[in-house]
């Protein structure tokens, strides 16, 4: 194939399309059509050379061509459709990337599972199975764990209504434990809390006596429950 005699009169039909951004396009679609031109020609018997040759005698005047396409792709008509498919592109992230993120913070976060928070072994477990409506929260308290080196951790999951028009905030629990004579015990501690729609979190207390009574539960503002630590009841105390 005459390559050179192809790419010059291709190059000549472009020079006169001003809007460059088709440019990719419209060589493409002559090339093909070049290709079907010079098959049928061969197919008529002609040899390939000829073919070829007579290929481009056939397409016409570059200039006639390039100046019918350049009024078929008319630089503000391209640069309409341009601005356009950049504004639907822009329209689907916005609409798109909040739905990703709703869709992560509802249901990816949801089998997230607790991870233990101490290398020693496991004393005893306290199922909570409780769960509270806090303005648009909903707050589930799931487990007490006792780890043999004085570690509590309390687990915990908070879900916010996707649909509510409130802002979304979210609060960790806080944790006290008490002795028999209703004395609170001093304990370091730490938490993780996971954010968004749907989280865990767990609150961790270190140094906690095997012979703690109880511990309450707080969340904000006005939701505090009670666990008695010896049988594993639940009270609710809501303000």
């Amino acid at each position: 194939m005459e390559e050179k005699k192809w790419e010059s009169y291709l190059n000549e039909v472009l020079s006169f399309v001003k809007f460059k951004y088709d440019h990719r396009a419209i060589r493409r679609e002559l090339a093909e059509h070049m290709e079907d031109l010079r098959e049928d020609l061969m197919a008529e018997g002609m040899d390939e050379a000829a073919a070829e040759y007579m290929t481009v005698a056939y397409m016409g005047d570059a200039a006639e061509i390039g100046k019918a396409l350049d009024k078929e792709h008319g630089a503000l008509l391209g640069w309409i459709w341009r601005i356009t498919r950049a504004l639907v592109i822009l329209l689907a992230l916005v609409t798109i990337l909040p739905l990703l993120n709703l869709f992560t913070g509802v249901v990816g976060n949801y089998f997230e599972e607790y991870e233990p928070q101490s290398e020693s072994a496991e004393a005893w477990h306290i199922e909570l199975d409780r769960e509270y409506q806090v303005y648009d929260y909903t707050l589930i308290l799931e487990d007490v764990y006792y780890y043999a080196d004085g570690t509590m951790s309390v687990v915990y999951r908070t879900k916010y209504n996707p649909f509510a028009k409130t802002i979304l905030w979210g609060s960790s629990i806080t944790v006290s434990v008490f002795d028999e004579s209703g004395e609170e015990i001093s304990c370091g501690g730490s938490g993780y809390k996971k954010g968004g729609w749907n989280g865990i979190g767990w609150q961790n207390l270190r140094d906690v006596p095997q012979d703690a009574k109880w511990l309450e539960i707080y969340y904000f503002p006005d939701l505090t429950v009670t666990v008695d630590l010896e049988t594993g009841e639940v009270m609710d105390n809501e303000a």
